[in-house]
């Protein structure tokens, strides 16, 4: 995703704040933020922190799962009152570069980012050591009883792969066929 962002609008794209909403620029800032510069061997300060200094890569690292996935939405607002703007993340972010991220999606926003959303939810889960034995609640969404949709083990492995796959296939196929979640599932050791 990133080497398409820096095609379209140069190294530094993650600085144009007018390509994003309000939620993807906090997440930027908190990115920024967090980032250490090392000490000058001569004054023993940190170097000063600029889009010069700090290496795209280190943007890239740093940033986290959900804003990579929010760059996938369809975009939200940018400002408050009279300065409040939509932004249309399917025209300035997906038709412009993200879609050659994702060259085997069929090319619609909406499929890769539902299914980054599941991926991230299988994450979220496991990194936060949150039990999965009732499979993956879907955050904001339910069934018609009212309760949390959730993806089952096999489902979350599946969409994992689903993601993969529309980056590169012959990953995908690489990691169905070495990938030991389906055997884990079936034995529950």
């Amino acid at each position: 995703m990133a080497e398409q962002l820096a095609a379209a609008y140069g190294a530094t794209w993650y600085a144009w704040a007018e390509l994003f909403d309000d939620r993807t620029i906090s997440g930027f800032r908190t990115t920024w933020r967090n980032i250490n510069m090392p000490a000058g061997p001569a004054t023993g300060k940190s170097a000063q922190k600029t889009l010069r200094t700090v290496p795209a890569g280190k943007i890239v690292a740093e940033s986290t799962f959900g804003c990579w996935v929010n760059l996938l939405d369809k975009g939200g607002t940018r400002g408050d009152g009279p300065y409040k703007k939509n932004v249309d993340y399917d025209s300035t972010l997906w038709r412009k570069a993200l879609n050659k991220a994702f060259p085997n999606s069929g090319g619609k926003r909406t499929t890769v980012f539902t299914t980054a959303s599941h991926v991230r939810s299988l994450r979220n889960r496991a990194a936060h050591h949150e039990p999965l034995i009732d499979g993956v609640p879907l955050p904001g969404q339910t069934d018609r009883q009212g309760r949390t949709r959730r993806l089952t083990l096999a489902e979350a492995h599946a969409e994992v792969l689903r993601l993969v796959e529309y980056i590169d296939k012959d990953v995908a196929t690489w990691l169905g066929q070495n990938s030991r979640v389906p055997e884990l599932l079936r034995t529950r050791p």
